[in-house]
């Protein structure tokens, strides 16, 4: 019996593959071996690599941005937004999505690719805008946003190294803010 690979398989095994290989690992014929399957499978759910690439960065976009922010919506108050939101960034993403490796890897990526640049340059605005709106009621600055947001993205990337002791630091970061 044929296991039938979905376009969510495709790019799940994509982010995995960018997290353990680079941007060089996120082409057709790497990701086919990776599944165990043809390069027909992937042609049959992606126009070309490009519209595949499109196609991971917008579900990043979603996951990494628009599902937080729906999700945080319903909790009551700004601090407990952030309070949240830190331990989101501390979880990372879900290992089928490359984990706490993925973030640093697309960071990579968009050191190299001009779509995947422009994808994180957009999610970084929307991120740093964000923390501002839920920090600017408490009393912070823009800046103190810029603050939590950098301290995610050098946290992550320490994670990613293998600094497990990073582990809870945004989630003091944020008590101090609060504080």
């Amino acid at each position: 019996m044929t296991n039938r690979l979905t376009p969510d398989d495709w790019i799940a095994a994509g982010f995995r593959a960018l997290a353990e290989g680079g941007p060089e690992a996120v082409k057709a014929e790497p990701l086919a071996r990776r599944l165990k399957t043809s390069k027909g499978s992937f042609y049959h759910h992606f126009k070309d690599v490009p519209a595949f690439h499109a196609a991971m960065l917008a579900l990043w976009q979603d996951k990494a941005f628009t599902g937080i922010v729906a999700a945080l919506e319903a909790l009551p108050t700004p601090e407990t937004k952030l309070r949240h939101l830190a331990q989101i960034a501390n979880d990372g993403a879900p290992d089928r999505f490359g984990g706490l490796l993925i973030e640093p890897a697309i960071r990579a990526w968009s050191l190299r690719d001009a779509r995947a640049a422009e994808a994180v340059a957009a999610i970084d605005t929307a991120r740093i805008d964000y923390v501002a709106d839920l920090l600017e009621p408490l009393g912070h600055p823009r800046s103190a946003a810029t603050l939590f947001y950098g301290a995610f993205v050098g946290l992550d990337d320490l994670q990613a190294r293998g600094m497990s002791e990073t582990a809870g630091a945004l989630t003091l970061l944020v008590d101090r803010l609060l504080d």
